[in-house]
């Protein structure tokens, strides 16, 4: 099994991937005396229309720092909705031989347009993993399965993202068997934890042919988050595997106050969204925006997952209301 770190990256959907340089350098040396194999540590993408921080964009300076601070294996990823093979020259051909691995996250429906990145990625001396959202739709995509052997010798890893964070570890090992039988290449798996299903559902995968995890410091990432690799690297070392709990506790207290100031985790909102296959992102704003009461979120929720309207009515004034 191979770790791959992305705090850096789903964390930064709470800082807009700003993070204090005292932060990032505490992790990178913590990061460097863990048995993690690759960090990823940003999206790649050309300005837009609104700022996001610099681990949205990921520039090379960014690329150079964290090289000088850490000997792992380095992560970028892509929206594969947002870039085609002609813009990978601008975004990727600089990366070489600073960055090992670029990662493509794509909709179920989208697999086989995003076959054309692959070649000029290989070209650029980049592995290509494909994390494919949406893990729970699959089924109901017809010949979706079938399609995924088109990615045998395009794409090094194939990654189940359980997007709502709703899968039962019943669901993990069904679609990673159903999967070791469709592709040639490595599987992964990236659980979120709306259900706090996120480890025994990483367990899962793992025992049915997964060899590459994803996991955060402090579960840190979009919505409810992600699997703790405190957590993961605990219960590793419970079967053996040596760990620096002196360097993975530097890093836990570098997050600790991004903890303390965004509070994110699974509460009742996340549940509900996870159980019901809701979007993470519209829950994620809900949650975060501090305008709406918590009873009123729920309250919304639960007419989403019913399909109906909201419910909350109040009376018209007439117009001699006003009169005094």
């Amino acid at each position: 099994m191979k770790i791959l770190d992305c705090t850096l990256r789903d964390g930064g959907y709470y800082t807009h991937w700003d993070f204090d340089r005292g932060v990032t350098d505490a992790y990178l040396k913590a990061v460097e005396k863990l048995p993690i194999d690759c960090i990823e540590i940003g999206y790649r993408q050309t300005a837009g229309a609104d700022y996001i921080g610099q681990y949205g964009y990921t520039p090379i300076r960014t690329i150079e720092y964290v090289k000088s601070m850490c000997t792992k294996r380095l992560a970028i990823m892509l929206n594969e909705k947002d870039v085609c093979a002609e813009r990978l020259k601008e975004l990727v051909k600089p990366l070489e031989g600073l960055v090992d691995t670029v990662r493509i996250a794509v909709a179920p429906e989208n697999v086989m347009r995003a076959l054309s990145l692959c070649a000029p990625l290989h070209s650029y001396g980049m592995h290509v993993a494909f994390n494919v959202m949406y893990m729970s739709k699959w089924d109901k995509i017809e010949g979706f399965y079938d399609s995924l052997s088109s990615l045998d010798g395009e794409v090094d890893v194939l990654t189940m993202v359980d997007s709502y964070g709703g899968a039962m570890p019943t669901d993990v090992a069904e679609i990673a068997t159903r999967l070791g039988g469709s592709v040639a290449c490595q599987l992964g798996f990236h659980g979120h934890n709306n259900l706090q299903l996120a480890l025994i559902n990483t367990i899962t995968a793992t025992e049915n042919g997964v060899e590459v995890v994803d996991s955060t410091m402090l579960g840190m990432g979009r919505g409810a988050g992600n699997l703790n690799t405190e957590l993961l690297l605990t219960w590793l070392n419970r079967k053996g595997l040596d760990i620096d709990f002196t360097a993975l506790g530097d890093a836990v207290a570098a997050f600790a106050p991004l903890y303390e100031e965004y509070g994110w985790g699974t509460q009742l909102p996340y549940m509900i969204s996870g159980a019901h296959s809701l979007p993470q992102k519209e829950v994620m704003e809900l949650v975060t925006n501090r305008v709406y009461s918590f009873e009123s979120i729920v309250r919304g929720l639960q007419n989403r997952k019913d399909g109906l309207s909201d419910n909350a009515k109040y009376p018209v004034l007439e117009g001699d209301a006003y009169e005094t």
